[in-house]
C-alpha cells in the first residue's frame, strides 16, 4: 500500500511541468488566441499550450534555433513562419521583445496588458486617478457633515415619544 502510494507521488512529481518564472511571467502578459477568453498562464487549450512550448524554447538558457522553429511549426503550422521568426527571435530577447514577437503575429489582441503610451497610459492611471478622487469627495462629505449644527431635543418632543410608547404597550407591540 505505501509503496502504491510513493509510486503515485513520484509519478505525478515526473509528469509535473516545471516553468521558470520568467516564462510564467511572459505567459501572463499574452492571450490565449483560441477564445480570448483569458491568459495563456492559464489556458489548457492545444494553442494556448504549444504558444507556452514556444515561450519555453525562447527562454530557454541554451538556444537552439531548432528547438523555437520546430515548436514554431508545431504551433501554426506554416511554413513562413520560420521567415517571420529568423528576422525577430534572437538570443538574449527581453520579454518585452517576446511579447512584441507574438503581437507581430497575431495582433494587438494577444497582449494581455495594455501598454503604458496613449490609451494604455490611461488604463494604467485612471485606477488611482478614481482613488485619490474618490477619497477626496470623501473628506469634502465627511467634513460637511460635521459641520452642521446638531439640532437641540425639545422636551415636548420627548413627551410626545412617551405618548407613543404608552399607546404601542397598549396595543401589545
Amino acid at each position: 500500500m505505501n509503496s502504491l502510494f510513493l509510486i503515485l507521488i513520484l509519478s505525478t512529481l515526473f509528469s509535473a511541468e516545471f516553468k521558470s518564472q520568467r516564462q510564467y511571467v511572459i505567459e501572463q502578459q499574452l492571450h490565449a488566441p483560441c477564445c480570448w477568453g483569458g491568459i495563456i498562464a492559464e489556458h489548457d487549450s492545444p494553442l494556448a499550450n504549444s504558444i507556452k512550448m514556444v515561450v519555453k524554447a525562447i527562454v530557454a538558457d541554451e538556444f537552439d534555433r531548432g528547438k523555437i522553429n520546430s515548436a514554431l511549426q508545431i504551433t501554426y503550422e506554416n511554413e513562413n513562419i520560420h521567415d517571420y521568426s529568423q528576422k525577430h527571435i534572437t538570443e538574449n530577447m527581453t520579454d518585452t521583445e517576446i511579447v512584441e514577437f507574438f503581437v507581430g503575429i497575431h495582433g494587438e489582441k494577444i497582449r494581455a496588458l495594455p501598454e503604458n503610451t496613449g490609451l494604455g497610459w490611461v488604463a494604467w492611471k485612471l485606477p488611482t486617478f478614481v482613488l485619490v478622487l474618490s477619497l477626496i469627495i470623501a473628506m469634502v462629505i465627511i467634513n460637511k457633515f460635521r459641520s452642521i449644527p446638531q439640532k437641540s431635543v425639545n422636551i415636548g418632543d420627548i413627551s410626545n415619544f412617551k405618548k407613543v410608547d404608552d399607546e404601542m404597550k397598549k396595543m401589545g407591540i
